[in-house]
């Protein structure tokens, strides 16, 4: 059996779960990329390229950001507010990588590419964390938020 850092690191990122991207163009004002994120209940929006190749994200940072400054949600695209600690990773490239942005940088979401460099969808601390409840399920202990640890739960009068 290989331990966790073994399995990050010869394991794929296309074992992780993928959510499909919410795709935006440059372009696209501030006020549109919120509507479809809120829409799609997703934290982020993937910038694109004409050949849908990921040039940045606008995320829920970038929307208190902007907001701080009282820019206007109608008038500024959102290629303005890209997250400056966007990624992107191979399908093929190691888990390790992801991991390594969550823990070095604080990334939450990264964008997964083709051999092509083109958008397959977006993953990140939640993939993560779902692949290792899944894979080392007997090494984690999950605990639903606010709920009183089972130790301390009474059984009985």
């Amino acid at each position: 059996m290989l331990s966790f850092k073994e399995d990050l690191a010869s394991t794929p990122v296309s074992a992780l779960a993928t959510r499909e991207a919410i795709v935006v163009q440059p372009g696209t004002v501030v006020r549109a990329a919120i509507a479809q994120m809120r829409a799609h209940s997703l934290g982020c929006a993937v910038i694109v390229d004409y050949s849908q190749h990921p040039i940045g994200i606008f995320t829920e940072q970038s929307i208190i950001k902007l907001l701080a400054r009282g820019v206007s949600l109608d008038n500024c695209p959102v290629q303005d507010f890209a997250d400056p600690t966007f990624l992107s990773v191979n399908h093929a490239d190691p888990i390790e990588h992801v991991w390594d942005a969550i823990q070095q940088d604080g990334v939450r979401f990264v964008c997964v590419i083709d051999d092509d460099g083109k958008l397959i969808g977006i993953t990140g601390q939640r993939g993560v964390a779902e692949y290792v409840a899944d894979c080392f399920a007997t090494q984690v202990t999950v605990q639903r938020l606010g709920s009183t640890p089972w130790m301390q739960q009474r059984e009985g009068a």
